[in-house]
């Protein structure tokens, strides 16, 4: 592929030899206030992964032309392409992508990467159900085999959010009025795909403790405080390490190049009796937690001296900083596999773990629904990985009713 299939594609090179990469704006746009003017990109250096670069400069690019040009009333021409659809989603200032939170529109541009690549040329009216179904199983199919992995997984998750992403597309196409939309829309109002299943791992008290006993070991306490705080607590990890996000104002706060970072556990989320009080990301909800009821969090805190009590919980011990996500993963996931910690078994299943424990040791869909911090007990419910204690208790409880009928 020639340097003009990657605009604005800037490496980097690593003390190691190696390159990073970003995809860095104009710098005459840069200086008027075009936001975000840098951005990493990680794309593994294989076909795929740079014709996924590719797609992603060009759209990166796009946006940022859209942005300087938008002024002028210019803006990007629906001509009945899906990619052209595409383009006007990720400009119009009346579009739902706009609003997005940021690593949500990240994602999402993940995907229309993937659509304008492989489907973007296509005609919207001359689309039939068999193109939608086709594209499914295409997005959904395995990797091309490597030494490393011969034989790599389907990616079902991929495919459904792919086309989570065409049907809002065609939507916004609706929106618009445009014709050809509304034909694509009814023809895929008429599709059902199969829903990916859903994980079934869950983490439990015991591979908690081994990996508090081997981060300790290994010099990561970050590592123990947090899975700690995660399990007992039944948070998503966002809502322990915090994250970074993009800002046009870096000014404030804790702040790296130009990002700010937001939402994670800090000191002062802790009273003087020991509740922990914490807003959920996701849903808004602040949930109480009596920490006096949670040995294992007491423990961890117990290790932390009280002058260090101040700012982010969780601070990685190589930069004295909250960790970057990417960064948090790695290491949990290297302590926990020295740890014995199942491979099947992630960083994220420990939120689930915590459901399906206080299910399994009779908790109502209530207070797991409160404790949680869902909107509803159908969202906790998805969480709850039922184990066999939860259909033994069922039976037990079927069998004494007839027990007591026959008496």
């Amino acid at each position: 592929m020639e340097l003009t299939d990657f605009p604005g594609l800037k490496r980097k090179r690593n003390k190691d030899g190696t390159f990073r990469e970003y995809w860095e704006a104009r710098g005459d746009l840069a200086k008027r206030g075009f936001r975000p003017s840098s951005i990493r990109l990680h794309y593994p250096n294989t076909p795929d992964g740079r014709q996924e670069l590719s797609a992603r400069c060009k759209i990166l690019q796009a946006e940022m032309l859209a942005w300087a040009t938008r002024d002028g009333h210019a803006a990007p021409t629906y001509d009945g392409t899906l990619k052209s659809l595409s383009r006007l989603f990720q400009t119009n200032e009346d579009s739902p992508y706009l609003s997005m939170k940021w690593n949500s529109r990240e994602n999402f541009t993940k995907c229309l990467a993937i659509i304008e690549h492989t489907v973007g040329a296509r005609q919207i009216g001359k689309l039939l159900g068999p193109d939608f179904k086709s594209w499914h199983s295409k997005w959904g199919a395995p990797k091309e085999p490597t030494e490393k992995v011969p034989n790599p997984a389907a990616r079902p998750w991929r495919a459904k959010h792919c086309m989570d992403a065409v049907r809002q597309l065609i939507g916004y196409g609706v929106t618009l009025g445009y014709d050809d939309c509304f034909r694509a829309d009814t023809i895929l109002s008429k599709i059902r795909f199969k829903t990916p299943p859903a994980r079934k791992s869950i983490m439990t008290a015991l591979h908690v403790e081994a990996v508090r006993k081997t981060a300790h070991a290994e010099g990561w306490p970050s590592i123990a405080l947090a899975t700690v705080l995660q399990f007992e607590l039944a948070m998503r990890q966002k809502d322990v390490i915090g994250e970074w996000e993009p800002t046009a104002d870096a000014k404030g706060g804790i702040v790296h190049r130009e990002t700010r970072w937001a939402n994670g556990m800090v000191w002062s989320d802790i009273d003087s009796n020991m509740v922990l009080r914490k807003v959920h990301t996701k849903t808004g909800f602040e949930v109480e937690h009596d920490l006096k009821l949670h040995p294992m969090v007491l423990e961890e805190i117990a290790q932390v001296p009280l002058e260090k009590r101040i700012g982010p919980m969780i601070l990685a011990e190589t930069t004295g900083e909250p960790y970057k996500h990417r960064k948090f993963t790695e290491r949990w996931r290297k302590i926990a596999d020295k740890a014995g910690v199942p491979s099947s078994v992630w960083n994220m299943d420990a939120r689930a773990g915590a459901i399906t424990e206080a299910y399994d040791l009779g908790a109502t869909e209530t207070d797991v629904m409160k404790s949680a911090g869902h909107k509803n007990r159908q969202t906790s419910a998805r969480y709850n990985r039922g184990t066999i204690e939860q259909t033994s208790r069922v039976a037990q409880l079927r069998m004494a009713k007839r027990n007591t009928n026959k008496q």
